[in-house]
């Protein structure tokens, strides 16, 4: 089962985050579903819908509530 997750980044001096974003989204990329990605420069935003398996490789501080992701419905927290 899938489930929709919004995660943020950002990297100001060090793109090591983004970049394992990157290779996230290549090793899943046949089993996630990208609804919306934004970038202001330094910061990253996907919506996404993703198989629990491959979101529990996502740093938690990563996710964010959002109106994808369901604001005050506790996605944030893996269940």
């Amino acid at each position: 089962m899938k489930k929709r997750i919004t995660v943020f980044i950002e990297h100001h001096d060090d793109d090591t985050d983004f970049l394992f974003m990157e290779s996230w989204i290549k090793k899943w990329a046949d089993l996630i579903y990208i609804q919306d990605y934004s970038t202001g420069g330094w910061e990253h935003c996907w919506d996404l819908e993703a198989p629990a398996e491959a979101i529990e490789e996502i740093p938690e501080d990563w996710l964010c509530d959002s109106v994808w992701a369901g604001i005050g419905k506790g996605n944030l927290k893996r269940q």
